[in-house]
């Protein structure tokens, strides 16, 4: 197994699933993927402040960009690092209040995913 592959294999087992943008990456540039690593690493990894935490920021971020896909996939690594059902519906709350609708409506696939669970 390459170096690349082990990022790969790594991000999967922390966020329960890889990317698919990662895979399509892997074979265009690999050298893309050590910065991905770095990358994983100051969001999936707990500091100052828990990775779910983090991955919530995300979410955010996201929202802001009216990005659904980074929305749920960053709420999908959210719930893999401990992130309850709660945390999530108060992050789309604080999304909602400081984005308003156009960012909440990116939450919406993440949302109905949320009520699945």
């Amino acid at each position: 197994m390459t170096q690349h592959e082990k990022v790969v294999k790594s991000i999967e087992k922390k966020m329960g699933f890889a990317p698919g943008i990662m895979k399509l990456v892997k074979e265009l540039d690999p050298k893309a993927v050590e910065f991905y690593e770095f990358c994983d690493k100051a969001i999936q990894e707990d500091g100052a402040l828990p990775a779910k935490f983090k991955l919530m920021l995300v979410m955010a971020m996201g929202a802001q960009r009216h990005c659904k896909e980074c929305v749920t996939s960053a709420m999908r690594g959210a719930m893999n690092r401990g992130a309850t059902r709660e945390e999530i519906v108060e992050a789309i709350r604080v999304i909602f209040v400081a984005g308003g609708a156009q960012a909440v409506a990116a939450c919406r696939e993440a949302i109905e995913e949320l009520m699945k669970k």
